[in-house]
């Protein structure tokens, strides 16, 4: 073929295979996921949303949102002054009623003892007195100067003396080693009645506490300080969760739901670009629903079936709990 013809020929075959070679090149990279969705991060524990027990001015905020906070710290306190009082003093009365019921089964106090001592030294000498004047009249008796009948009430004060005596040295005795069983039993009754009050009142008085159930982060608070709780309307005022795995509640159309199972690695990533982290499946497509968050893919409807799947975030900051996020599911 001479040369000229074949020139033209050469350059279309160049000219195509060039424009292969530009095709393969510009051609996209494979994607590493078998399927991508949007998501929310979530605490992977339970989130406590608590709501007011009673129905009061909200005193004090002591926390704030994202706060770290522990089990059993204060989340809100409510104006509940009329409570409190009540509640400080029935614990007043348990414990006086509780120190009595002590001193009942100890014995009795210094001064009771004492003015037993007193009655018994009272009794003796009222004791040796009627017996002095009982001996002074037997013996004016034998001359007539006493009648019989006299006699008899000598020997009535000395026998009302006497007993006395023996009561008052009784009395001693008690008190010197311990009060009766009926008494202690009663000192005893009176004191758990007084502390079963005492708790029911601390109980109600520390409704007006919101505490931490559990050691978490604070999420939400929906009711500041000065607004009242709305405990008759039993919507919660405060969010706390345990914060320490966070984990992505992502949209997987129902279409892909067969490419995701449990312990699959996944890809976590923000629109911006701040943050990028790495996680693994908890678990299969678990819900039914409709989509609440639109696709990667703009041409995918918005309210198409999804299932939601379980991402298990790997050294994520709480911070972002609530974020969207992007997840895409690996192939292998």
């Amino acid at each position: 073929m001479p040369s000229s013809a074949a020139e033209p020929l050469a350059l279309i075959a160049c000219l195509l295979l060039a424009g292969c070679a530009a095709s393969e090149a510009a051609a996209p990279p494979p994607s590493p996921f078998v399927a991508t969705a949007q998501g929310r991060i979530d605490a992977r524990g339970e989130t406590r949303w608590l709501a007011a027990e009673v129905d009061a001015r909200i005193a004090a905020v002591p926390v704030a949102e994202g706060d770290a906070v522990a089990a059993g710290a204060v989340l809100m306190q409510l104006a509940c002054a009329d409570r409190t009082a009540h509640a400080k003093g029935l614990a007043a009365s348990a414990d006086a009623a509780a120190a009595e019921a002590r001193l009942v089964a100890a014995g009795a106090r210094a001064e009771s003892r004492t003015e037993a001592r007193a009655r018994l030294a009272a009794a003796e000498a009222a004791l040796a007195d009627a017996r002095d004047a009982h001996d002074r009249a037997a013996q004016l008796l034998a001359g007539g100067w006493v009648t019989s009948r006299q006699m008899q009430h000598h020997q009535a004060a000395v026998d009302a003396a006497n007993g006395e005596r023996a009561a008052a040295a009784a009395a001693l005795a008690a008190l010197d080693n311990g009060a009766r069983p009926d008494e202690r039993a009663a000192a005893e009754a009176r004191a758990q009645a007084a502390a079963a009050m005492a708790a029911e009142s601390a109980a109600l008085a520390d409704r007006c506490t919101l505490r931490a159930p559990v050691a978490g982060r604070v999420l939400r608070i929906l009711r500041r300080e000065g607004e009242f709780s709305g405990a008759g309307s039993g919507h919660p005022i405060i969010a706390i969760a345990d914060t320490s795995a966070l984990m992505v509640r992502a949209e997987v159309l129902d279409r892909d739901a067969a490419t995701i199972r449990p312990g699959q690695r996944a890809t976590i990533w923000l629109d911006e670009g701040a943050g990028r982290w790495q996680g693994r499946v908890l678990d299969g497509a678990l819900l039914v629903g409709r989509r609440t968050s639109r696709s990667l893919d703009p041409a995918d409807r918005f309210d198409r079936d999804v299932r939601e799947v379980r991402v298990l975030i790997e050294g994520a900051p709480p911070a972002i709990i609530g974020l969207r996020v992007n997840v895409g599911f690996a192939r292998s």
